[in-house]
């Protein structure tokens, strides 16, 4: 009986995960990995095929920096290659302290914390609010990992319409004596808006118990915003224009400590191997010195906004941001556009639902395109969608 059961359950299952499959596949959201055989400056190698890439965050070209072998060398033989151990066993290196430190020079926060992910970085961030008396104030189009951090630390939130902060001025007056936490991307993930950060801390300003946090994962390191005083908390993933693996946190020591004693991300992950946090700092001094990278690359935004209000006619408001966007009515003009750019040497990347409402082409400017590249991209998309 026992055995019948098994066979039973197996065969549902299958049925079940074979159906959801074909419901993907039915609503042109099914997904899969290609494999990238190779990366070059601007170009990527897929299935044997070079394409011009529109689709790396690896927005100053600092993923791509060449390694020193002797000063990695230096950095194994001096503090070992992998601790093999969370940070609050035997796995807080030395190096830890010391980019967390440098972070704290360049950017105007008392304390830092680096963990494995941006990802990790907001789902540790709301631990330290869990069974508070809080309410959380979210943007509609925040990232999935503020999503997710918010939902499992169970905390009550409202969501306010994007990038308006009327409306969230209004749903802040109705809790007057609650503690209030105003959570935001600073660059949207998928169509590059970027928030007002001014507007928000004027708003913290008005109402009393209210705390900022942004997340920076987009915009750390591009000089997209004069300044980031009057921030709260601020967390970012390393693994966009700093082109290394990991997360960081920028707070106050106390919430550092809180952090280190309450958010389950940090207590229950291995540290970061030593390659990894070379990496960080290395990368790091780069950012800092080499401001002349994040000039280009507004540079660049400037005109492919010029070129895409000319060549495409779009309504889009596109921001100085180096994300870029191109939305359809249609999965099938979407995904027919998609495929004929990269008939044509072409890789964007193809959003749809649940990422996006809209299907879409979202475009990533980096460090490594130049003029005739946009020029190129847009020229090919007036085209294709009007038929020519």
């Amino acid at each position: 009986m026992m055995i019948i059961t098994q066979l039973f359950t197996k065969k549902v299952s299958r049925i079940y995960f074979e159906s959801q499959l074909n419901t993907l596949k039915q609503y042109k959201t099914f997904r899969h990995l290609n494999n990238v055989e190779y990366v070059s400056k601007k170009h990527i190698t897929i299935n044997a095929k070079t394409y011009i890439n529109f689709t790396s965050n690896d927005y100053l070209g600092l993923a791509q920096l060449p390694i020193n072998v002797n000063q990695l060398n230096y950095y194994l033989s001096y503090y070992g290659i992998n601790y093999a151990s969370s940070r609050l066993v035997s796995g807080n290196s030395q190096l830890y302290h010391n980019i967390e430190r440098l972070f704290c020079s360049h950017y105007p926060f008392e304390d830092a914390l680096i963990t494995n992910s941006g990802y990790e970085a907001n789902l540790a961030i709301f631990n330290i609010f869990k069974d508070q008396d809080v309410i959380v104030f979210s943007d509609a189009r925040n990232h999935a990992s503020i999503i997710d951090g918010i939902k499992l630390s169970g905390l009550s939130k409202r969501i306010y319409p994007h990038l308006d902060y009327n409306a969230l001025d209004q749903q802040l007056s109705l809790h007057p004596t609650t503690t209030k936490l105003i959570v935001t991307d600073s660059i949207f993930s998928t169509h590059g808006t970027m928030a007002d950060l001014q507007q928000i801390i004027t708003l913290k300003k008005r109402h009393p118990n209210t705390y900022i946090v942004v997340d920076h994962a987009h915009g750390l390191g591009l000089n997209l915003y004069d300044t980031l005083e009057g921030i709260d908390i601020l967390t970012a993933s390393l693994s966009k224009a700093l082109g290394t693996q990991g997360g960081i946190i920028l707070c106050s020591n106390t919430v550092k400590q809180l952090l280190v004693n309450l958010a389950r991300p940090l207590i229950y992950s291995s540290a970061l191997p030593i390659f990894n946090l070379y990496q960080i700092e290395r990368n790091l001094h780069y950012l800092c010195a080499q401001s002349y990278r994040a000039t280009k690359l507004v540079r660049l935004s400037k005109y492919f906004n010029r070129l895409a209000k000319d060549k495409m006619n779009t309504q889009n408001c596109h921001t100085l941001s180096p994300i870029k966007h191109i939305e359809f009515d249609s999965y099938k003009d979407a995904e027919t556009i998609y495929e004929l750019l990269l008939t044509e040497g072409i890789l964007v990347s193809y959003f749809r639902y649940p990422t996006v409402d809209r299907p879409m082409l979202r475009i990533s400017l980096s460090y490594f395109h130049n003029e005739d590249d946009i020029k190129l991209l847009l020229q090919l998309c007036h085209n294709l969608t009007k038929g020519d």
